[in-house]
């Protein structure tokens, strides 16, 4: 007799329906973007509430995580800490900083990605049992999602530093914001150094945070190198700048799975 599939408890239900909400709103928003007839309308609001499932279901994992040891200063910023490392809050930060502004599909694609990854695991943990679950491919799509994770958390990075053009762009339109700006480089710094290898209630199936983002500014480093060295002067200042955004540990692993 086959085993019964594990039920299906509070904070997973919940993380469900938010990841759920992202998705169906990121796609939404998509479509908006395209012009079409009647969803076009829906671009704005579907985006705001994708990044507000997002920022939700990011709040919901640190607020039942908080293991304060102590009423104190020193015992607060213990538990402190680790937060601000966290993808949790990193990626709630990131919402904030774009919920604001006009609708940028692109924004919503790392947030997506990962709410899709939550949403496969929760199915397949908990429908996997069911025929027409197998015949649809689903246990297939889980096998092959997980096993290329590592090329969706590229993306991901990929996708979040390459808004820093488009912020700065914004520079020159009505719609400029400096401390949107700075705002959006400090938070990559971080993501350049964040050692955090989970999201929602997922973990990475190859290194962390940090990792794709230092393979992300390696491989920019490898393709503008040979160019900034002929600009005498300015390869000293463009040196100082890749120092100071990465604490000092520019190069980052250079491996990476298959």
């Amino acid at each position: 007799m086959a085993a019964s599939p594990p039920a299906m408890d509070r904070r997973t239900f919940v993380f469900l329906i938010l990841t759920l909400s992202v998705c169906a709103n990121t796609a939404l928003c998509f479509l908006g973007s395209l012009g079409i007839p009647y969803v076009k309308r829906l671009t704005k609001i579907s985006f705001q509430i994708s990044l507000v499932s997002a920022m939700l279901a990011f709040l919901y994992r640190i607020a039942y995580s908080l293991k304060l040891e102590a009423y104190n200063f020193a015992a607060l910023k213990k538990c402190i800490a680790p937060i601000m490392d966290s993808n949790g809050f990193q990626y709630t930060v990131y919402c904030l900083i774009f919920l604001p502004g006009r609708p940028v599909v692109s924004v919503t694609f790392p947030i997506a990605v990962c709410s899709a990854y939550q949403v496969l695991t929760i199915v397949n943990k908990h429908f996997s049992h069911l025929e027409v679950y197998q015949r649809a491919g689903g246990s297939r799509l889980f096998a092959y999602t997980e096993k290329n994770m590592h090329r969706a958390m590229m993306m991901c990075a990929t996708m979040e530093n390459s808004l820093l053009p488009v912020v700065l762009a914004e520079l020159l339109t009505p719609a400029r914001s400096v401390s949107k700006v700075m705002m959006l480089v400090n938070l990559l710094r971080s993501r350049y150094k964040c050692s955090d290898n989970t999201v929602f209630r997922i973990k990475y199936t190859y290194y962390n945070t940090g990792y794709y983002h230092q393979q992300f500014w390696n491989m920019i480093d490898e393709k503008t190198a040979p160019i900034v060295a002929r600009l005498g002067p300015v390869n000293g200042a463009v040196g100082a700048l890749k120092r100071w955004f990465t604490g000092g540990t520019a190069g980052g692993p250079k491996d990476k799975p298959q």
